[in-house]
């Protein structure tokens, strides 16, 4: 029987504008789960639906921008961001999360099992999925990986 390993997977989310065609927040959320590839995408899509109201925020690095009816606009960048291989979007996500991690698992009586589960790998498994704001205020998820 082969043992399961156990890594942190991660929900991203991108809030965009439709009309605009851009993306103007992030949102992000870290699991620590064990299974299969199949399994641990099955839930992050499953918690992806419903899970983006209690994940972390914040908005798009200022080092993105975007031309919106001739003016130049920082901190907001173009849906086609995301389907760049290379991207830097959710850098600052990324440490955000794991910091979050190291505050709580290497505290002074975290012991050494919870310590190596906890870093979020190079390549992490995750999903991301894309928020969109409706006129109302409510926000949907629209499934994007």
């Amino acid at each position: 029987m082969q043992v399961e390993k156990t890594e942190v997977i991660m929900n991203l989310w991108c809030i965009c504008d439709q009309d605009d065609k851009v993306i103007y927040g992030l949102a992000g959320r870290a699991y620590c789960v064990s299974g299969t590839d199949e399994e641990k995408t099955a839930l992050l899509k499953q918690l992806a639906l419903t899970d983006f109201g209690l994940a972390n925020r914040m908005p798009v690095p200022d080092r993105f921008s975007v031309e919106i009816n001739g003016e130049l606009m920082t901190g907001i960048c173009s849906l086609s961001e995301l389907n760049n291989t290379t991207t830097t979007l959710f850098k600052e996500m990324y440490e955000e999360l794991q910091s979050e991690i190291d505050s709580r698992y290497n505290g002074s009586n975290a012991d050494e099992k919870q310590v190596d589960m906890t870093l979020i790998p190079e390549n992490p498994l995750f999903l991301l999925t894309a928020l969109v704001e409706e006129n109302d205020g409510s926000i949907k998820a629209m499934m994007v990986g």
